[in-house]
């Protein structure tokens, strides 16, 4: 079976295991996938790295000298952490795989595994995450939206005095799917999944959150020439002022995402303004 090259290239992929013997075995498959592999063998040392970013998947042991993994990844959902966690484990009855994932794992795999099945285990769950956040070249395009400017590299709104007005990943995954189909009707379901969340009750709060902030945003810095419109019962949709903008707008905010698959750049994502 051939290297897997993956559809994610420039993913950071972080990962907690204190068997040095396997990272050694793995680190180089995983790499060859075109992925940024981050080791730690320590749990402090994790929690030092995650105060300064995060990663795009965590892979998680669930059984650490001196600690349960899955308290980790406990803390980690509560601190509303939202990237994929993968639990790699020996520990792998029925019952011991239902409580990881019902504490927020993505994904466990018991240990042992085949190389080849980790590999796409991996890129399952980056496929969920949107494109753009991996597509370096995407970083210093700026995307017009009316009177505003987007820049999803910068992780910010522009508007026409040059005034700079941080967004979050997660707000700008969400103009991004809107860009797409501008004057469209997007479902929740479809913003839900550009920002990798699950559509549950915890994630549909986040939705709604991150859509009143922005709402509110446009209505201020475009003076309502720009807006989310909420369609009842179906979703919401992108409102601009002027036709010739809206396609644009719309085709250089899909190459955003497609252009992702052909890159094996890395990833130059907005830095975690807002986290709500």
């Amino acid at each position: 079976m051939g290297v897997l090259i993956s559809e994610r290239p420039g993913a950071r992929i972080w990962w907690l295991e204190d068997d040095r013997h396997l990272c050694r075995l793995l680190e180089g498959r995983l790499r060859a996938c075109g992925w940024h592999l981050s080791l730690f063998h320590h749990r402090d040392a994790l929690v030092a790295a995650l105060k300064r970013d995060l990663p795009d998947l965590l892979i998680l042991d669930r059984m650490l000298p001196g600690m349960n993994g899955l308290a980790l990844l406990r803390n980690l959902r509560e601190q509303h952490h939202r990237f994929p966690v993968l639990i790699l484990s020996a520990m792998g009855s029925p019952d011991e795989r239902i409580e990881g994932l019902e504490l927020g794992a993505d994904d466990y795999l018991p240990k042992p595994f085949r190389s080849q099945e980790l590999i796409w285990r991996i890129e399952r769950l980056l496929q969920a995450i949107p494109p753009w956040r991996f597509q370096r070249s995407s970083s210093t395009r700026t995307l017009p939206l009316g009177p505003l400017a987007l820049e999803p590299g910068q992780g910010c709104l522009r508007d026409a005095s040059g005034g700079e007005f941080p967004l979050s990943r997660g707000e700008i995954a969400l103009l991004l799917s809107l860009l797409e189909v501008p004057g469209e009707v997007r479902s929740r379901e479809d913003l839900a999944m550009a920002t990798g969340s699950l559509v549950d009750v915890a994630s549909s709060r986040t939705l709604d959150m991150r859509l009143s902030r922005l709402r509110r945003l446009l209505l201020q810095v475009s003076a309502g020439g720009v807006g989310i419109e909420a369609v009842r019962g179906r979703g919401y949709r992108l409102a601009l002022p002027t036709s010739g903008a809206v396609r644009q707008t719309g085709c250089e905010a899909l190459m955003l995402r497609v252009s992702a698959r052909k890159s094996g750049a890395s990833p130059s994502p907005p830095p975690p303004l807002n986290t709500s």
